[in-house]
């Protein structure tokens, strides 16, 4: 890599550090893996020409950044808060950071540009819920439901994903909303199939919990596991399990019900 730019003095060395983990902060924060948050930090570290022994560690809870400067070692961490997938925002992240080690981008400019990005508002709440809807109709499809099942799974997802998204305001943990989502989704498959407004109450259960399951959770912490990161892929499945967990406590919890009062659907 081709370097052109120097810092001047510490402060500005602080400077290209914060700015470089605010990046790694917002990648994690938005479902990128931890192998891809530290790669990325350590390029923008390394991309003026006097910074030295950049050293990268990530966790799903933090990220922690090292290098020298002028024989002097400087340290620095931040918290990173609950994730969410946002594919889109780790594209335009990835874009950013290679047009900033390519172009020797300043750091104001760079600043500028992640606060527009912070800014940006993400798609409505209506169009993520019709396509939430789409998204688990579809996945019940695959599993053999009829149009009629395929017309509840997706109403019940709609609502579903629209409670998940007003009950996380209150920052539960994602153990408990998980559980919620898979009770309101069972219930809701329940009450659908005893009014017969679907006919496959499993299939129905299983389109709607398919926006609960931590599918990217799973591969990113497999991904890290691959490449090297054994204590951040740890973590990664853990988190995955007990989501699971939940959402399998959330299924059994009315299933147990209808078996108890003999609604044997």
């Amino acid at each position: 890599m081709k370097k052109y730019l120097k810092v001047n003095n510490k402060r500005e060395a602080r400077d290209i550090m914060a700015l470089a983990i605010s990046v790694g902060q917002m990648l994690l924060e938005n479902g990128a893996e931890i192998y891809r948050a530290e790669d990325t930090v350590q390029r923008i570290c390394e991309s003026r020409d006097n910074l030295y022994d950049v050293d990268v560690f990530g966790l799903t809870s933090a990220i922690f950044v090292s290098l020298e400067y002028e024989s002097e070692t400087i340290n620095m961490f931040k918290t990173v808060g609950g994730s969410s997938i946002n594919l889109e925002k780790i594209h335009i992240l990835n874009d950013f950071s290679r047009r900033f080690v390519t172009e020797n981008m300043s750091t104001k400019r760079a600043r500028v540009f992640l606060k527009s990005l912070n800014r940006k508002s993400p798609r409505s709440l209506f169009f993520r819920t019709i396509f939430a809807g789409v998204a688990s109709g579809f996945f019940s499809i695959l599993f053999g439901a009829s149009p009629l099942d395929f017309i509840a799974t997706y109403l019940i997802a709609m609502i579903v994903y629209f409670t998940i998204v007003k009950i996380s305001k209150y920052q539960m943990t994602f153990f408990i909303e998980n559980f919620i989502g898979a009770f309101l989704s069972s219930s809701l498959a329940l009450i659908s199939v005893t009014l017969g407004l679907g006919k496959s109450l499993d299939t129905i259960i299983i389109g709607v919990i398919m926006l609960l399951v931590p599918g990217v959770a799973i591969t990113n912490a497999v991904r890290d596991i691959m490449s090297g990161d054994f204590l951040s892929g740890l973590i990664g499945l853990t988190k995955a399990v007990f989501a699971a967990l939940a959402i399998a406590l959330g299924v059994g919890v009315v299933l147990n019900f209808r078996f108890k009062r003999g609604l044997l659907l």
